[in-house]
């Protein structure tokens, strides 16, 4: 089957990535996109080929065209759109992070279950053959018994006053609501769940009401010590992953990656492949029954309780259990 899209809050992240990989993707359709402004709506669609196009969220959600929609609104509405739209037997795929805390993600996977629709959430890096392959390294046992490991998403990220990323009741906070639930949920996807939290957060440079920085350490289940950093105000690009095991190391740094068994030393070639057109098309096999899901409610579920746990941390000075 051809999966029918429509798009809640075309105007940001699904304007620039969304939208365009469903266009390309294989058994997807863009069918519908909404914004509050209907003149930006019509422009939206017209840009990406769109034959239906709202300022409303019901327009949406009552289009009979539509089978799936992407929740790409701000956090603070995740919970109410995607509650909504699994009432109208919409199956959904859902921006991160989740939802503003533990309880709407649960009500929000209840919803879904009651109405019979599927339920994802967009974590990209899941879907990135080469964190697929090191996925597959760990599980083998070809890196031992994994002892650490530590991801940073950092980058330079001005956010303007007055919109909703600054206000702490519509975002939930600040990086570690907005790129740490990739690197926080790459780390989870790799290592496994995540029993102990403590985290340091501050905004020293900006002075914002949300955090700039966030720092959170972690303990696995199965004992790994485990390191999230995220940041908006680092000029040069931070980002990198290592992952230490008994028997093996992997090094992600600049786009490369190393491969350290024993004597052995490999790079894993690079890859094009839009992200956000693997998840797409792996939605519309999960919905056919084909696949398992790759980041269920469940994921964004578990990543909330960790970053809540990490706001609670950073407030209290304790570590805190999950």
């Amino acid at each position: 089957m051809t999966l029918r899209w429509g798009i809640i809050g075309a105007g940001g992240i699904a304007h620039r990535r969304t939208m365009s990989a469903i266009n390309v993707a294989e058994n997807n359709k863009l069918q519908a996109l909404m914004v509050r402004d209907l003149e930006r709506a019509r422009k939206l669609a017209e840009e990406h080929g769109v034959p239906s196009y709202y300022d409303s969220v019901d327009g949406v959600l009552t289009d009979p065209e539509v089978d799936a929609v992407h929740v790409a609104t701000p956090v603070y509405l995740h919970c109410d759109h995607v509650i909504r739209a699994a009432e109208h037997g919409k199956h959904v795929l859902c921006e991160k992070p989740m939802a503003m805390n533990v309880d709407e993600c649960k009500r929000m996977m209840e919803a879904c279950h009651q109405n019979g629709v599927k339920l994802e959430i967009c974590f990209l890096l899941r879907f990135h053959p080469q964190y697929r392959e090191i996925k597959q390294l760990i599980e083998n046992g070809d890196l031992g018994q994994i002892i650490q490991a530590r991801c940073s998403l950092l980058k330079w990220y001005t956010i303007e006053e007055g919109l909703w990323r600054r206000d702490p009741a519509r975002a939930g906070g600040g990086v570690l609501m907005d790129m740490g639930p990739h690197a926080i949920d790459l780390l989870s996807y790799l290592l496994g769940d995540v029993s102990m939290v403590t985290a340091f957060i501050d905004s020293r440079i900006g002075g914002w009401k949300v955090e700039e920085t966030a720092t959170v350490l972690m303990q696995t289940k199965t004992g790994v010590h485990v390191i999230a950093s995220t940041s908006f105000v680092i000029p040069h690009d931070g980002s990198m992953l290592e992952i230490y095991g008994s028997k093996g190391t992997v090094l992600i740094t600049g786009g490369k990656v190393r491969i350290y068994i024993g004597d052995d030393v490999r790079e894993l070639s690079g890859t094009s492949e839009n992200l956000y057109t693997l998840q797409v098309e792996h939605f519309v096999r999960y919905i056919n029954g084909k696949e398992d899901p790759v980041a269920p409610g469940m994921a964004g579920l578990k990543n909330i309780q960790i970053i809540s746990a990490a706001y609670e941390s950073a407030r209290t000075g304790r570590i805190v259990s999950i």
